[in-house]
């Protein structure tokens, strides 16, 4: 895609970057002139090419860069390389040469010797002079265009010619490593590309993977495994045969494709581990690519230089991302222990949803968040709310200890979901942090945030998770004591059957202003 204009700078600024850069023209990469032009707001079309005429090689691409201002053009150094520039006939040179000599001026309106009138293209918005081109010293013929250039009748018009035909071949020729500067609708013609390849099978899979990883070992190969899913349960006198399963979930069979990466070393360079640089490239290359792209694809990288380890799960489903585990010490003068696999991906594809790093940032850069639980005001609205009141206050405190969030992300025009587990285990709730935070995105499970590496994201996690603690337990309480209010009574006997959670959610999920004086003594004196 073609680089974003950017805010442009004050009209002064402006001015000074262009002076800039047309004294260090001949400093630029061609890529990197035409990124810079883009990001001061000129069109592709606004910037005219046009070669330099010249019979001396020259030590640079790029010559000489020129803007066209209302007050006056802003340029860099005078175009000249030697007495070869725009070379004009003998009998001009010889001309000007006795005219100096004499001291005399030229008459008003002669042209200068080896100068040209004002040919096309001069007044366009940025022209950029380059080595190149059928002017150059370069081009398929330089002598033959040179001695035509001599004749003084035929210099202008073919010089002025040259130009034209120079302008579009040198915007091609400058501009082919990067067709999406030229072609429309670019991105349409990448997918139709892109599909033709047919990435959803093993001969496009394997072509893609091998462009994207030219440093590894890329195999491909076809799988079938038995997937979980939530599915209606039986239930006793109302469930036909063959329309339930036996609990809520059920296992189906499932063709996909296996993508397996090796790699020799876990480095790719000092301090940049490929478990990293693969997970980039998969979100950055991969998952875009195959987003127009429906299957079930696993994608394992395999470390030779990294033994296998034995990693600890309650072994439903496939291991979960984890480095929870113990290395096992082998037998002495045994075989080398297997190349350790880690499981970068497993689902459905498409998907291209930012992982918790990347969420993290977007908080950083004050994307919006919204977080909402789920689970909010059922006890009171449910047929047995009186009973999963009472449960939840005097029964098995899991809502107590775990709270299931949803998350929102707006980042521009693109809206993400999130579900989200905050855990409190054992702790207080309401004044420790959180033991563990789980997150999951697009149907599968995602890196876990931490306290240290995602802040944004576990400071908002942690106060959602205890303002949802706090009015279900507030709920709660309220509708076990069939009260709409917070009264001193309520607040003894909790904390006399020691509830001081549930205690600390009526006073935090309720205004102030509402609680008696009385109750908040006999809180206060409890604390202390």
């Amino acid at each position: 895609m073609p680089p974003v204009a950017s805010s442009q700078p004050a009209p002064r600024q402006l001015q000074a970057l262009k002076r800039a850069i047309c004294e260090r023209a001949r400093d630029f990469e061609i890529a990197s002139l035409l990124d810079l032009l883009v990001s001061m707001g000129y069109r592709p079309a606004e910037v005219w090419f046009r070669g330099h005429l010249t019979e001396e090689p020259q030590p640079t691409l790029l010559h000489h860069i020129a803007f066209a201002e209302a007050d006056g053009a802003i340029a860099g150094p005078a175009e000249v390389s030697g007495p070869a520039l725009d070379l004009g006939s003998y009998a001009e040179l010889a001309e000007a040469q006795s005219l100096a000599a004499a001291g005399a001026k030229p008459a008003a309106g002669a042209r200068p010797p080896g100068g040209s009138a004002r040919l096309a293209g001069e007044d366009a918005p940025v022209t950029v002079t380059v080595n190149l081109g059928l002017l150059s010293c370069r081009s398929p013929l330089p002598s033959y265009f040179q001695r035509l250039l001599r004749d003084a009748s035929m210099h202008e018009p073919l010089v002025e010619l040259l130009r034209i035909i120079d302008r579009n071949l040198l915007r091609a020729r400058l501009t082919c490593d990067r067709p999406e500067r030229i072609v429309a609708q670019w991105p349409e013609v990448t997918k139709d590309l892109l599909r033709i390849h047919g990435l959803d099978s093993l001969v496009g899979l394997c072509w893609l993977f091998r462009h994207v990883f030219p440093e590894l070992e890329v195999q491909v190969e076809r799988t079938a495994e038995q997937l979980r899913v939530p599915y209606a349960a039986a239930r006793l006198g109302s469930s036909e045969l063959g329309s339930a399963s036996f609990g809520w979930m059920t296992r189906i069979d499932v063709h996909d494709f296996q993508v397996t990466l090796t790699c020799e070393e876990s480095l790719q360079r000092p301090q940049v581990p490929w478990l990293e640089e693969v997970r980039r490239r998969l979100r950055a290359i991969v998952f875009p690519a195959l987003e127009p792209v429906c299957m079930n694809l696993t994608i394992v990288l395999e470390l030779r230089d990294d033994d296998a380890v034995a990693v600890l799960h309650d072994g439903d489903g496939p291991a979960p991302e984890s480095y929870l585990g113990q290395d096992p010490l082998g037998r002495p003068g045994g075989g080398g222990l297997p190349a350790r696999k880690v499981v970068l991906y497993r689902g459905l594809l498409p998907s291209d949803q930012p992982d918790t790093d990347e969420l993290e940032q977007g908080l950083v850069h004050l994307a919006k968040l919204t977080v909402t639980a789920p689970g909010r005001g059922r006890a009171r609205t449910a047929p047995d709310g009186e009973e999963q009141a009472t449960r939840l206050l005097f029964g098995q405190h899991e809502l107590d200890h775990l709270c299931e969030l949803e998350l929102l992300v707006e980042q521009g025009r693109q809206a993400l979901r999130y579900q989200a587990t905050v855990r409190w285990g054992a702790r207080a709730w309401f004044r420790e942090e959180p033991y563990a935070m789980e997150l999951r995105g697009d149907q599968r499970v995602m890196a876990p945030p931490t306290a240290r590496h995602h802040p944004q994201l576990w400071a908002a996690l942690r106060d959602h998770g205890r303002r949802a603690l706090a009015a279900a337990l507030a709920d709660a309480a309220l509708t076990h004591y069939g009260a709409a209010a917070v009264t001193e009574a309520m607040v003894a006997d909790l904390l006399a059957r020691g509830l001081d959670g549930a205690v600390h959610a009526l006073l935090a999920y309720g205004r102030p202003s509402d609680v008696p004086r009385a109750a908040w003594d006999r809180f206060l004196g409890a604390q202390r």
